[in-house]
């Protein structure tokens, strides 16, 4: 004769227990809707846990998950009702939700002078927790180029010292490749939001990184690296520059990095402005 399973152990109680801050999954594999694309992502899911219970439900948060969030739009609407029914879930365990969502941004590029199309992936992270108030985070990458001003300064020496009379380089040979790691507190979110602000920061840098490419489009970019020199410094003021002016950043971190083609070690610069991170989870 089949018994029906009636233990619950995860649901036991004890006066004893102390709350936890975060109980939850980790890195599961998921996929969205991006404008009309389906592409893979990560998903940390959780919620706090209060004093006298031993456990969640977690099979409950990955049943909504397929529910409200599989192949879903990722936009905050379906974002918020995802976490309020993973609320729901545990009410009697918990009053905070939080989530991480983890993916490669595909963007379409253009080269600066022949309009070659290309493709690029970009790493972005966004975290929301409701605590009960909603608040938002996202985190993208950069990559761009880096020609050291003291580096273009000896060169225009070492043309004078062979008879060449200049003041500055009109272009400049491949420089170091450069990463900025770029996290900000949003007002809103949206995926037009973080193409917005990855477009600017790349447009204020003046150097980001190309694809396809012809020799015009290399020549192009010569030019550009010679008009925008920069030590790590001048890169992480820049970016804080073009953020403080955007009215939907509530705070941000700007970290550069340099890898230098001269030394062994890279160049890095860190800046904060009015930066509250999350409270539960964390950017990788």
């Amino acid at each position: 004769m089949h018994n029906p399973l009636t233990s619950d152990i995860q649901s036991e109680t004890n006066p004893s227990l102390p709350a936890l801050n975060w109980v939850g999954m980790s890195q599961i594999e998921s996929s969205m809707l991006v404008d009309d694309l389906m592409i893979p992502c990560q998903l940390d899911i959780g919620v706090n846990l209060r004093p006298g219970f031993r456990g969640i439900h977690m099979s409950r948060l990955y049943q909504l998950h397929l529910e409200y969030f599989l192949r879903k739009n990722l936009d905050e609407k379906q974002v918020e009702l995802f976490l309020s029914e993973s609320l729901k879930s545990q009410e009697q365990t918990s009053s905070e939700v939080s989530v991480k969502i983890e993916f490669q941004l595909p963007t379409k590029t253009v080269s600066l002078k022949s309009e070659l199309a290309g493709y690029r992936n970009y790493p972005v992270q966004i975290i929301f927790e409701r605590t009960p108030q909603m608040n938002r985070w996202i985190s993208f990458e950069i990559l761009y180029s880096s020609t050291c001003p003291q580096s273009a300064g000896l060169s225009v020496e070492a043309l004078r010292d062979v008879g060449l009379t200049v003041d500055r380089l009109p272009a400049t040979p491949h420089a170091q490749r450069s990463r900025a790691r770029i996290k900000l507190q949003l007002k809103e979110f949206s995926i037009g939001l973080i193409r917005q602000l990855i477009a600017g920061v790349e447009n204020q840098l003046g150097t980001p990184v190309q694809t396809s490419v012809k020799r015009a489009d290399e020549m192009e970019f010569a030019r550009l690296n010679a008009q925008n020199l920069m030590f790590c410094e001048d890169a992480v003021r820049s970016i804080s520059d073009f953020l403080q002016k955007n009215s939907g950043v509530l705070g941000f971190s700007v970290f550069c990095e340099h890898f230098e083609s001269l030394h062994s070690h890279n160049a890095s610069c860190l800046k904060k402005h009015h930066w509250t991170g999350p409270e539960f989870l964390h950017f990788s």
